[in-house]
């Protein structure tokens, strides 16, 4: 099958300054301060069958340019966080969307967890219009680091940077894969 020229994929990221409360999909949820909240809306598509389902497929990861790192990863039903010493990268999967402007359940599975990347996807039932998703991440520093914790993985990288120039450098970036979107059709049969 095809993939439908006409199906728009539309990802809105809202920053929070400071706790916030908000609705979706008839549940209130709190962004933490540094929140960043991602709202996918993807439009109609052609399903061969009422039984298909499309897969998001969602990724994001947290990167230091820090010569010596401990990391590490939990993950629980609907949040994850990997931890970089004592920067953590909090995800929150709501499982809940909204299909044709009716509430509906989703299911979230994580995909890898490998050191520092949470793939998560979710299998959106068929819809006629639209559906939209939402989810939020947090980049939090921890009182605990990393190295100090039980389970945590620690490496050391060769690197070509100085003593001095690694020192200056904290969180080298956050990245976040979710626009980089993989949408196949999943048959349920």
């Amino acid at each position: 099958m095809a993939f439908v020229s006409n199906t728009n994929i539309t990802a809105t990221l809202e920053w929070f300054n400071q706790s916030t409360s908000i609705q979706f999909a008839n549940q209130n949820l709190t962004m933490n301060p540094s929140g960043i909240k991602y709202t996918i809306e993807i439009t109609k598509y052609q399903f061969s069958s009422s039984l298909n389902q499309l897969q998001l497929v969602m990724a994001a990861s947290l990167e230091s340019n820090s010569n010596d790192i401990c990391s590490l990863n939990q993950f629980g039903n609907t949040s994850t966080q990997i931890q970089i010493e004592n920067h953590s990268l909090y995800g929150r999967f709501i499982k809940r969307t909204i299909a044709d402007q009716t509430v509906k359940s989703i299911n979230n599975v994580l995909l890898d967890s490998s050191l520092n990347v949470i793939d998560d996807s979710s299998s959106l039932q068929s819809y006629i219009d639209s559906i939209i998703v939402d989810l939020d991440f947090s980049v939090l520093i921890d009182s605990k680091s990393a190295s100090g914790q039980d389970n945590s993985v620690c490496t050391k990288k060769k690197s070509g940077l100085t003593t001095s120039q690694l020192a200056g450098i904290i969180i080298g970036s956050v990245c976040f894969a979710a626009v980089i979107v993989i949408v196949t059709v999943h048959f349920m049969v």
